[in-house]
């Protein structure tokens, strides 16, 4: 995909609004309820976090910003047909539903296969910079971190875990921008993360996939308005 154009995915142009995306969720009863592919995967990017230089970024917490995101994010209709919370080991990741889980209980699973790419704990000043590095070379690791196919990978057999144990059930996966954006660009067939999508992936953004198919059936959409990264 060349850089600027717009992508298409179910009818919706990356970015689309939320109102495109939510707008066929109805109450289960209702004769416009949707119809549910056999395993339906909501991705959702965590909340935005508090940076704290020289400090692991996997125990970072949310931001203010973050805790008002998870806020917004509690309040979106998709929760109703969610069976099931996947996690990643990573504290922010838990923040980031404390709030749904509050008023929609539900199993949660945790596994650390969809913890964030690894990354060394000093504090990185050119990130986007590094980043970039990680999504050209990805079967390198560079300066310390996990290099970008060995997290994807770790991430695809965390994914094909939950769909055969958990066949028929709407899951909802809440996970990082970096591992995400690999997942995302695998699933389009993209052999390359363009960095300047994940630079506009936004915090607290959701997307839908098909996992029976591995489709990704509608794209990322920040729930909270737009929180791009990098």
């Amino acid at each position: 995909m060349q850089r600027g154009e717009k992508l298409q995915i179910a009818g919706c142009k990356w970015p689309v609004r939320n109102s495109q995306f939510f707008s066929h969720y109805a109450p289960r009863n209702s004769q416009f309820a949707p119809r549910i592919p056999m395993t339906t995967l909501y991705l959702i990017t965590h909340a935005h976090t508090q940076q704290q230089p020289n400090v692991d970024a996997a125990t970072w917490r949310l931001s203010e910003t973050g805790r008002t995101q998870a806020r917004i994010l509690a309040q979106q209709p998709f929760w109703e047909y969610v069976d099931r919370v996947v996690l990643s080991s990573e504290p922010k990741t838990r923040l980031t539903v404390e709030a749904v889980l509050g008023t929609h209980p539900r199993p949660v699973i945790v596994d650390a296969r969809f913890d964030e790419l690894i990354r060394t704990a000093e504090w990185t000043h050119d990130y986007a910079g590094r980043v970039a590095e990680v999504f050209a070379h990805p079967n390198v690791s560079i300066e310390g971190w996990e290099a970008a196919q060995h997290a994807l990978t770790r991430f695809l057999a965390g994914i094909e875990t939950v769909r055969q144990q958990y066949t028929g059930e709407t899951l909802a996966l809440v996970g990082h921008g970096l591992t995400l954006s690999l997942y995302r660009a695998h699933l389009l067939g993209q052999a390359r993360v363009d960095l300047e999508e994940w630079r506009t992936l936004s915090f607290a953004a959701v997307a839908q996939v098909d996992l029976q198919s591995q489709e990704l059936i509608a794209d990322f959409v920040p729930v909270a308005g737009a929180s791009p990264r990098g």
